[in-house]
């Protein structure tokens, strides 16, 4: 009876399995600068976004607080006379307004530093692969004794 693992077609172990996933770039080792540049930006746009969500999540914390001051200063109110109520109302939406704008403002700072690191990290990265590719042509120049056939 044959065995399922016999046929060459099929891989015998995981290191297999990971050499037939990888793509040809990974062996070529022009590609390696482009490699570390793609994950040195992941770090850095990672740690970026970080800090955005922490200061995103302290003006949520921020706007729920205010909401509930807000509507404790409402409810306690003067019945008869509401303009305590809405000044409370309004200056709860006004700081709601500036968080807002905040938000957009260090969302498109964020953007903006996320996108210098990635042009950045990809002109070294060109810059480094031309280098690693003119030093082999030069290396395989000076090697090559033979005649061509």
């Amino acid at each position: 009876m044959p065995n399922k693992n016999s046929n060459p077609g099929y891989p015998t172990n995981l290191v297999d399995v990971f050499k037939q996933m990888q793509p040809p770039a990974l062996g070529n080792s022009a590609f390696g600068a482009q490699i570390e540049q793609f994950w040195d930006a992941q770090e850095k746009m990672l740690a970026e976004t970080e800090v955005f969500a922490q200061h995103w999540f302290e003006r949520r914390h921020e706007a729920v607080r205010s909401a509930l001051q807000a509507a404790r200063s409402a409810s306690s109110a003067n019945p008869s006379d509401p303009t305590k109520a809405l000044q409370s109302m309004a200056e709860w939406q006004r700081h709601s307004a500036e968080r807002l704008v905040a938000d957009a403002q260090e969302w498109f700072e964020t953007v903006a530093r996320c996108a210098a690191y990635v042009a950045e990290t990809e002109a070294e990265a060109v810059e480094k692969t031309v280098d690693d590719v003119a030093s082999t042509a030069k290396k395989m120049g000076k090697s090559s004794k033979s005649e061509p056939v």
